[in-house]
């Protein structure tokens, strides 16, 4: 498939400067940020996508390419490199910055945060307040508004889903 380049459409516009842009977006813009999103994901896909867009507009050689598409979406996967390399490095910026006494002193089990993840609201509203804030079954209930055998019968099921999955 043999892509146009939008920059070789000369109208008699008012704006030419607005229209090929315009054109190029329309033509380049939704796969450049398909593959953006494939690359970061669906929230920083769009600012990978027009800030790559934005610097290949402004360079002099995509003026006369074969495959303008191509070199959009090498602009697009090089973008995608420099924010993870950006983001890793506020990353470990942000990790040092934590000293000693503010970490944690247990260890975080992520197979738990996993599991509790999957449950459902009130079954994690019912295990944080009976296991983590030491709550009984009938303190539970009058706290959410739920007779206790609703509490007793999703707590069953919340311990169920959770002795499947750590097991």
């Amino acid at each position: 498939m043999t892509l146009m380049n939008p920059f070789s459409i000369t109208d008699a516009d008012p704006d030419p400067e607005q229209e090929p842009t315009e054109l190029a977006w329309r033509t380049y813009g939704p796969p450049a940020l398909r593959f953006a999103t494939v690359l970061v994901g669906p929230d920083d896909a769009h600012d990978i996508a027009t800030s790559a867009f934005l610097r290949v507009l402004n360079s002099t050689g995509w003026v006369g390419l074969d495959q303008p598409q191509s070199y959009l979406f090498r602009a697009v996967s090089s973008e995608a490199h420099n924010h993870k390399r950006q983001r890793s490095r506020r990353w470990r910026r942000d990790l040092h910055a934590i000293t000693a006494h503010d970490a944690i002193d247990n260890p975080v089990d992520l197979d738990v945060i996993r599991a509790l993840a999957k449950l459902t609201i009130a079954q994690r509203s019912a295990v944080f307040l009976t296991y983590w804030n030491d709550m009984t079954e009938a303190a539970v209930a009058d706290t959410l508004g739920l007779s206790t055998g609703t509490v007793h019968r999703t707590l069953v099921r919340a311990r169920i889903q959770l002795r499947k999955a750590l097991s």
